[in-house]
């Protein structure tokens, strides 16, 4: 019953970049391909190059396979950043999923731009219509570390729309070029299993730690207000299981 209230409350596998908790069903492969624009909604380039705004962009692709009901495995690869890793989720328990990642640039291999990140993702639901989901990650490339808490919420609105917010501040690690938290607001509609949802959120990566980072005066407030100020980045996510 637990795990159909949170597919219910939690159809997709992520809010905009924190996953759920979710798996797909037993020996599925899905797909999904996300995408964040470069340039904050308020800055200068939008009106200055336009075309150039609007061609820069962080995409980034998804495949997973799913063995049984408890645990997947998973490639991704960020086109734009050049960027490939490898996923997995396993869930011990109903209420907690373990998330390893390792992802690597690929110009050189180098150990220094190899980062290993482990969440810890903790979910609960409320009846069919609301969920939230907490994720502490620790993530290194053994020169650098990092601790983040992820948290984020989910409540159906409509049918299949729904709406969630998520946050995910840095609690160890933090410097001159890291943001104190990475938030994102997210419209979801879910037509059979296709997943499609709008991100609106402060960061223009999409792993651990680039998400972190902050990027000149459009996101020098590097908080959560940044999304009423006009500083965060349009996106979207569009998931597919067969």
């Amino acid at each position: 019953m637990t795990l159909l209230l949170l597919f219910l409350a939690f159809p997709g596998q992520r809010i905009a970049n924190l996953p759920t908790g979710v798996r797909p069903e037993s020996h599925v492969w899905q797909v999904c391909v996300s995408h964040r624009f470069l340039w904050a909604v308020t800055a200068p380039e939008w009106t200055r190059e336009p075309l150039r705004a609007f061609t820069g962009a962080n995409v980034r692709v998804t495949l997973d396979k799913s063995f049984g009901d408890r645990w997947l495995v998973g490639i991704a690869d960020a086109i734009s950043s050049r960027e490939l890793g490898l996923r997995g989720a396993y869930a011990p328990v109903d209420w907690l999923t373990l998330y390893p990642e390792i992802n690597t640039h690929l110009y050189g291999f180098k150990l220094d731009s190899t980062w290993f990140n482990i969440g810890l993702c903790c979910h609960r639901t409320f009846g069919e219509k609301l969920a939230v989901v907490a994720q502490p990650r620790y993530t290194t490339n053994t020169s650098k570390h990092f601790v983040s808490l992820g948290l984020g919420a989910k409540v159906q609105v409509i049918n299949t729309w729904s709406l969630s917010l998520e946050a995910e501040p840095v609690l160890v690690g933090r410097d001159s070029t890291t943001r104190q938290l990475a938030a994102s607001l997210a419209i979801e509609k879910e037509i059979g299993w296709h997943n499609f949802i709008i991100t609106l959120g402060t960061p223009r990566e999409q792993s651990a730690p680039a998400m972190f980072r902050s990027f000149g005066e459009p996101t020098a407030n590097s908080d959560v207000l940044d999304l009423l100020r006009g500083h965060f980045r349009v996106g979207f996510n569009l998931l597919r299981k067969f």
